[in-house]
């Protein structure tokens, strides 16, 4: 095998599909790069975890085609500390030593034979849609934080559920502790399905995800979600299990209604927010709550912590009675942070129901449901 391809090129390639590899793993091929070129031009990397597979597929000066595995944190140091312009790769084919040059420099590597990386899925089509590559990133980044981070009692919830209903897609997350539904409006008719994909996935795939309008078609199966951007493709393996009934909670009828400035509110949490990271035991437990005292157009916000007390006061529009709840901080902070308004709509009815926070609005556009933290003083 022997191929040209421009510096900037393959850095865009293996910062892609590197998201899809296995950092350390039993089976060294899981670390690997697979390389594929044809005599057309048509070169396709892929990364593959087994839970996640990327193929990028490029244009490049092909000589000689042919297939080569190579060490993919190797591969992309040694690409981007090559001077500028084009490089190189040919590989010998009876020892797959590999070469990569680039003007004066030029290192040689021990590939590993291909036959054993695993192939891509092979999709039994059961849906797709389409949306564009703006709208799936924003709606990851408006729900990712909610996702359970390990198991638990309901593996499920280590995804996120996509749900199309009605011609508009909810994408819902939660811990068990607070949740998230975020809505996009489809263009096409399409039926209504759902499927879970997992955290893991749509971690990784924010970090390659891009503000543009370019269309994405997300295709499913049974245990697979194919999300094709043309030129690369990114596959994963779906959850099993029944998701939480999300919509019976967001439907819950709220007695007290706040209307405040983002910035405000978050600036206030985020002074609370100072103690708690200073304080271990707090941070790691979860046991200081930031405390909300809603009451005559204000809310009064305060924390105490084994490393000091702080009292905050922020002007709120009330609509309501007056209420004293407590809250995880970091909890209200992440569903703040996701919100693009300069103005929040926050929900309360008792101390012990949730906080809705919601667009002022009112078109249902995001919801974000936070448990409260029972106060003890």
């Amino acid at each position: 095998m022997k191929l040209v391809c421009s510096k900037p090129q393959l850095i865009d390639v293996i910062n892609t599909v590197q998201r899809a590899i296995a950092p350390k793993t039993a089976l060294p091929i899981l670390e690997c790069i697979k390389i594929d070129a044809n005599g057309d031009g048509n070169v396709v990397f892929t990364g593959n975890n087994i839970d996640i597979c990327i193929e990028y597929n490029t244009k490049c000066t092909v000589t000689e085609g042919g297939t080569i595995a190579i060490a993919s944190k190797m591969f992309g140091e040694i690409v981007r500390r090559l001077p500028e312009g084009d490089v190189t790769i040919s590989v010998n084919p009876s020892n797959f030593i590999t070469k990569i040059k680039s003007g004066s420099s030029e290192f040689n590597i021990q590939g590993i034979a291909p036959d054993e990386f695993p192939d891509a899925p092979i999709l039994d089509e059961k849906f797709r849609f389409t949306l564009n590559e703006g709208s799936l990133k924003k709606l990851i980044r408006k729900t990712i934080s909610f996702v359970a981070q390990n198991e638990g009692k309901k593996p499920v919830l280590t995804g996120a559920l996509f749900e199309i209903k009605d011609n508009s897609l909810n994408v819902v997350a939660s811990d068990g502790h607070r949740l998230a539904v975020v809505k996009e409006e489809i263009k096409e008719t399409v039926n209504n399905y759902k499927f879970v994909v997992p955290g893991m996935t749509l971690r990784e795939l924010i970090k390659i995800l891009k503000d543009e309008e370019d269309s994405v078609n997300i295709i499913v199966s049974d245990r697979t979600v194919l999300f094709d951007f043309g030129y690369y493709q990114v596959y994963s393996r779906l959850l099993d299990g029944e998701f939480l009934k999300y919509d019976a909670i967001i439907s819950a009828v709220n007695t007290i209604n706040v209307v405040a400035e983002k910035r405000y509110i978050m600036d206030s949490l985020e002074r609370a927010q100072l103690l708690i990271n200073d304080d271990i035991s707090a941070k790691s437990e979860n046991k200081v709550p930031v405390r909300f005292n809603i009451a005559y157009d204000k809310i009064d916000v305060s924390c105490i912590t084994g490393k000091g007390q702080v009292n905050d006061t922020v002007p709120v529009e009330l609509d309501g009675g007056e209420l004293i709840i407590g809250f995880n901080c970091r909890f209200l902070l992440d569903a703040l942070s996701a919100c693009d308004e300069e103005q929040v709509k926050m929900e309360f009815s008792a101390p012990t129901s949730g906080c809705f926070i919601r667009s002022v609005n009112n078109d249902d556009s995001y919801i974000y449901m936070i448990l409260p933290v029972r106060l003890y003083n």
